[in-house]
């Protein structure tokens, strides 16, 4: 069926689709936006309100978007849509506040024109998972030291060096002092230099291998680019993101995801989503992999397992 994500589809799934009210707000949102299927969500046994809760991706099927449902008022379907990319002004609770409903399909879909509310993916990779390949940057940073400078030197110190620059007399300049100090900043020099050029080696194209709450593995490529007259950069998608089970079309991944899970069983980690990829942050030197995580993972959040291209 063309509502769901390529490698998801299910007969269950399928006939699910097909017997829900929620069908039509499913069929206009892959026709205007493109949006697929994932998955569905039982209702809870003890829920007053028994209605399925399908989650929606971005056309790619990557990374999900929203949530929609049918419930009933006054023996009249509403339609639902729920996303964490959407927040209105009021609300009872978080949900309320991220949710639009409406009796009418044809009002709630205008509402989200309107609105703007469907996000293209570049957005939600910036809004989502972009930080936490900042985050691996500033972890790979952090293996290369500190590189930020100060000086021991006192007052006077720089009084004296003051008079030795312009070349006036007398001075009481403490060079082996000066040296040491010196060093350290020849040091900090060279440290920095290091890290400019391992960050350009790990970030000129990576594998970034995110995990989920679901369970599944979203694999795709990235490099840091620079911004046009800006003297900052960016994340750019080189081979964009697929969501998969397992590795069965990317064997050649296989090795080093072992090797980090084994890393890291070595740490007493106990849960791995997607079975490979725990919680964590930090740079691993001897398998030259990043694991980056922003927040708390769930469907939108995922858990980011980074290593460079050329490595593999």
């Amino acid at each position: 069926m063309k509502y769901i994500v390529e490698g998801f589809a299910t007969e269950q799934l399928s006939e699910s689709i097909e017997n829900s009210p929620c069908k039509r707000l499913i069929q206009e949102l892959n026709f205007k936006y493109g949006l697929k299927v994932l998955t569905k969500e039982e209702p809870h046994p003890l829920m007053r309100r028994q209605y399925d809760t399908f989650l929606l991706t971005e056309s790619t099927g990557a990374f999900p978007v929203a949530k929609v449902w049918v419930d009933k008022e006054d023996g009249h379907d509403v339609y639902n849509y729920r996303s964490p990319y959407y927040r209105k002004d009021r609300g009872s609770d978080t949900a309320d506040r991220e949710t639009i409903h409406s009796k009418k399909l044809s009002t709630l879909m205008a509402t989200l024109k309107r609105q703007d509310v469907v996000p293209p993916i570049d957005e939600i990779m910036r809004r989502s998972h972009t930080n936490n390949f900042e985050i691996g940057k500033s972890q790979l940073e952090s293996h290369h030291g500190n590189t930020y400078k100060n000086n021991k030197l006192d007052v006077e110190d720089i009084h004296d060096l003051l008079r030795a620059v312009i070349r006036e007399t007398p001075n009481t300049l403490d060079l082996e002092k000066c040296k040491k100090e010196l060093d350290k900043l020849d040091q900090i020099d060279r440290i920095k230099e290091e890290k400019e050029k391992d960050i350009e080696r790990f970030f000129t194209e990576f594998y970034a291998i995110g995990a989920d709450s679901l369970n599944h593995l979203v694999i795709g490529t990235v490099k840091r680019v620079k911004m046009v007259d800006k003297d900052s950069h960016m994340f750019e998608v080189v081979k964009p993101f697929v969501r998969v089970k397992d590795l069965s079309n990317h064997e050649h991944l296989q090795p080093i995801m072992l090797m980090h899970k084994v890393y890291h069983e070595g740490k007493n980690v106990e849960k791995f989503y997607a079975n490979y990829i725990p919680q964590s942050s930090g740079y691993l030197n001897d398998l030259d992999v990043i694991n980056a995580t922003y927040t708390r993972v769930d469907e939108y959040n995922l858990t980011w397992m980074l290593t460079p291209c050329s490595t593999i």
